[in-house]
């Protein structure tokens, strides 16, 4: 398909949006407005200066007709400075049928058993500006698609269709979290916006009230560049692979056993040939996770164990050929549910780092809570927690929700 031929289809599919939009609006039969307003301080324990001071608008609009649904959350993050950063995360219809629906427009997708680790999880792109600091719900970027889910019992069938590549967002140069290695990969050649270019995802999802199971695959870009070139004169772009996985999770007694493994096919990797140069080499890649969730005394606990490894690994690859990484959780509640202790940690393993997030969580009255915490950074330099040693951070963050 020409250029101008994927510019028609492309402003075509915008108009069929945006009418779908009006009309969808001016006959439902309900729309419901929410949002939080959240002021949030961090300063770093090592420095002691504050760097982050954060005010966050999030809205979200839903509305309902007899067979469609739209759902638009607009946001906005006014930083220290006054420089404000503004969007929308999401602007979608669904239109639902007996036994299928659609969902058309900007959306963010969740997929998998993982806590706070991407493995399956990777049709919507991530937002690293505050490394993996952010809220769950806001790490994700919405991304133009189109999905289609089909019921048969206890199965769902569901293929996602991304028109257009979006990557992953690094933090820029003015960031705490921003290190010089990320130059080289910043301003990345990205795809041509063509329709060969597509990315696409299916998944098969069996739910009953013993187990979960899904198998998934997709034939997509890589959200993160790699390079050729030299160190002086780097050439950040992006390469397809094929990704095949699944997880599943149930209930054995008291405790929950969850799973998820995905092996990306041909994956291509940055290697060092030679001093100076940068080339590529693709590989098979295995990423799997297990985790076990259980409850002790009242305290909610959850535990992951990570393996990534790389096949058929050459010494030149500057990526390492295994990483083990472990997670664990423990939260409780105090005072009728007013007061909520949390501990979420990250330990990587061999050479070891590791991040910790105690927090403490209070509940001034329904909807307005008062959050505190520390999030402390640990390890080796030359790794991913490790390296932000010195940004140990201490915050208080104040959130109204309407």
């Amino acid at each position: 398909m020409s250029n101008a031929k994927m510019k028609i289809y492309a402003r075509l599919m915008l108009i069929a949006v945006l009418v779908l939009v009006v009309q969808t609006t001016l006959i439902a039969k309900d729309i419901r407005f929410s949002g939080m307003l959240r002021s949030y301080a961090g300063g770093r324990i090592s420095e002691g200066d504050i760097p982050l001071t954060e005010q966050t608008l999030d809205l979200e609009l839903q509305g309902w007709g007899n067979s469609t649904r739209i759902n638009i959350n607009p946001y906005a993050y006014i930083m220290g400075e006054g420089d404000i950063d503004w969007g929308v995360r999401e602007a979608y219809i669904d239109i639902l049928f007996r036994n299928f629906d659609f969902r058309i427009g900007k959306q963010a997708v969740v997929w998998g058993e993982a806590e706070g680790v991407f493995i399956t999880d990777i049709v919507s792109p991530q937002d690293l500006r505050s490394f993996i600091l952010a809220d769950f719900r806001e790490i994700r970027i919405g991304v133009p698609a189109i999905r289609a889910n089909y019921y048969r019992g206890p199965l769902t069938y569901e293929v996602v269709w991304l028109p257009i590549f979006v990557p992953t967002s690094q933090p820029g140069p003015e960031s705490i979290w921003y290190r010089e290695s990320m130059a080289s990969i910043a301003d990345s050649e990205l795809p041509e916006k063509k329709l060969s270019n597509s990315e696409v995802f299916g998944k098969i999802k069996y739910f009953s009230r013993t187990i979960t199971a899904e198998i998934m695959a997709g034939y997509a870009w890589d959200d993160l560049p790699v390079l050729e070139g030299t160190v002086n004169s780097p050439d950040p772009f992006h390469e397809r692979f094929t990704v095949v996985g699944g997880s599943f999770s149930t209930t054995l007694s008291s405790i929950i056993l969850r799973s998820e493994q995905a092996v990306y096919l041909n994956r291509a990797f940055t290697t060092m040939p030679s001093p100076g140069m940068f080339g590529t080499s693709d590989h098979h890649q295995l990423h799997s996770l297990t985790g076990l969730d259980w409850s002790l005394l009242g305290i909610d606990m959850s535990a992951q164990y990570i393996l990534q490894y790389i096949n058929d690994y050459e010494d030149s690859l500057l990526t390492s050929e295994y990483e083990h990484t472990a997670t664990f959780r423990l939260r409780d509640s105090y005072f009728a549910d007013t007061l909520t202790l949390e501990l979420f940690g990250y330990v990587g393993i061999d050479p070891a780092d590791m991040l910790l997030r105690p927090s403490l969580t209070y509940s001034i009255e329904d909807g307005v809570e008062i959050k505190t915490g520390i999030e402390l950074f640990f390890g080796d330099e030359e790794r991913n927690f490790g390296r932000y040693d010195k940004n140990s951070l201490a915050y208080v963050s104040l959130r109204w929700y309407f």
